[in-house]
């Protein structure tokens, strides 16, 4: 037990709240740098060619990773590295309302151009005339992305340390590759690719399982963690 207690609940709703949107107004401004980024990525899958398609898919990728570690790393990890969080302690707030308050706000910036990525490539796949049976992979690689974010997120919220933070976003990074390749290759999703009918298979739905619970896993893990820290700092 330490001085707040271990519930790793919020104590109060309405400060997250406004915790919520102060990160928010901070970051809007790049998030739309981001998005602007993103809809030309999209626009280059759109046209159909390999070689654009190819750039766009890959601009994709790149501009969501960056828009992550961005939001991550601006918002936990320098305002701990300059010291900022004394401000934070001169407002009613307890570690774990501080904890729900980065850790949603982050999860909102994310979601704007991860909703935007992947509700981009599921109308291309529906309303042209691509292979409708990629759309379980799209989910699934788009999945695994908020997956990388949420345990990155809850790496740098729980761990102090800016070496092992920046040491596990890179880890996580280098997963993105060999999860690509394994999930296109992988019976239950490789054979229903270039069809038009899309096969929710048992492997497809054991990964969107599978991410889903580590994303839940890393939350709790995190939150456990913050819970049981006796300061700010």
């Amino acid at each position: 037990m330490n001085g707040f207690g271990t519930n790793w609940f919020a104590s109060d709703a309405a400060m997250v709240g406004k915790l919520i949107v102060k990160d928010w107004q901070v970051y809007q401004k790049q998030l739309a740098g981001f998005v602007a980024g993103l809809l030309l990525a999209l626009g280059l899958v759109g046209m159909g060619t390999p070689l654009l398609a190819a750039a766009g898919a890959l601009l994709l990728l790149v501009l969501l990773l960056v828009v992550g570690s961005y939001a991550i790393q601006s918002s936990v990890m320098l305002e701990r590295k300059e010291q900022t969080q004394p401000f934070v302690m001169s407002l009613p707030v307890t570690p774990m309302d501080v904890f729900w308050g980065k850790l949603l706000a982050n999860l909102v910036i994310f979601l704007v151009p991860f909703l935007l990525v992947t509700g981009g490539l599921l109308a291309l796949l529906l309303t042209t005339p691509r292979p409708d049976g990629a759309v379980p992979w799209v989910v699934v690689v788009a999945l695994f992305m908020l997956a990388q974010f949420c345990v990155s997120l809850c790496v740098v919220i729980a761990v102090d340390s800016e070496g092992w933070n920046v040491f596990a976003m890179l880890a996580l990074m280098t997963l993105i590759g060999p999860f690509l390749y394994w999930v296109t290759w992988m019976p239950g999703i490789r054979e229903h690719l270039q069809g038009d009918a899309i096969v929710w298979s048992r492997q497809v739905l054991g990964l969107i399982g599978g991410e889903l619970a580590v994303i839940a896993i890393a939350i709790l893990i995190a939150g456990v963690v913050h819970a049981r820290k006796t300061s700010f700092l």
